[in-house]
């Protein structure tokens, strides 16, 4: 049977539950409306899409399941779901739940009013070779931003000339001060080239598979 022409539910991630269910607009896949469906204390964010693979090299779709979630952060803590999670109707949304209810009450104490905040220090090309600057600089960032999240990361260096790669999951209320230090240590280095992005979702503190045993969330 071709399921692709059935409805199902795209949940982008879930928030704390409100009273009433709640509309984002018409900001999701085709142009569908963004709302909220309750489940206990939670509220997975949802639209009504064909139910079918989500394809983890369509960038659109990528972009627009990012989108989504960053126009719900505007207003809410959220805890992110994996790209792609899809079911065929809202009982198997409230059976995934249940399933994930233990799971999601942890994650949710974890990023309750937190982002996440990335930065990356990179070698410029015609680096000189001291590597005790790098190592200074490098000590230098990670204490001073350490001291002012709530936990960091170390992600994977995929490039010879990164040498620092790091996410913070940081208070919403010290978003400033971090941003501030930052620029500090950046000016202070200025012979390194130093990205800093966000605030995202806390992808890299809490499980985006939440919701399935299964990657993909196909359902």
């Amino acid at each position: 049977m071709n399921t692709d022409n059935e409805n199902g539910r795209y949940v982008y991630c879930i928030i704390k539950a409100q009273e009433e269910q709640e509309s984002f607009g018409n900001i999701g896949f085709q142009g569908k409306e963004v709302y909220t469906v309750k489940y206990k204390e939670f509220s997975p964010v949802v639209s009504d899409v064909p139910f079918k693979k989500y394809d983890i090299d369509n960038e659109e779709d990528i972009r627009i399941h990012t989108s989504v979630v960053n126009e719900v952060m505007k207003k809410y803590s959220v805890i992110p779901v994996a790209y792609g999670m899809v079911f065929k109707n809202k009982k198997l949304v409230d059976v995934s739940m249940r399933f994930g209810y233990k799971a999601m009450k942890k994650a949710m104490k974890i990023v309750d009013n937190k982002v996440e905040l990335g930065v990356k220090i990179i070698l410029p090309q015609d680096f000189d070779g001291n590597l005790q600057k790098v190592e200074q600089c490098k000590s230098e960032f990670s204490k001073s931003l350490k001291q002012i999240a709530f936990d960091s990361k170390n992600l994977n260096l995929f490039s010879k000339r990164l040498i620092m790669n790091g996410s913070f999951l940081v208070e919403k209320d010290k978003i400033q001060v971090f941003s501030d230090e930052v620029e500090r240590l950046r000016t202070k280095y200025d012979s390194f080239k130093v990205r800093y992005s966000g605030p995202w979702s806390p992808y890299n503190f809490v499980d985006i598979h939440i919701m399935s045993q299964q990657r993909g969330g196909f359902r």
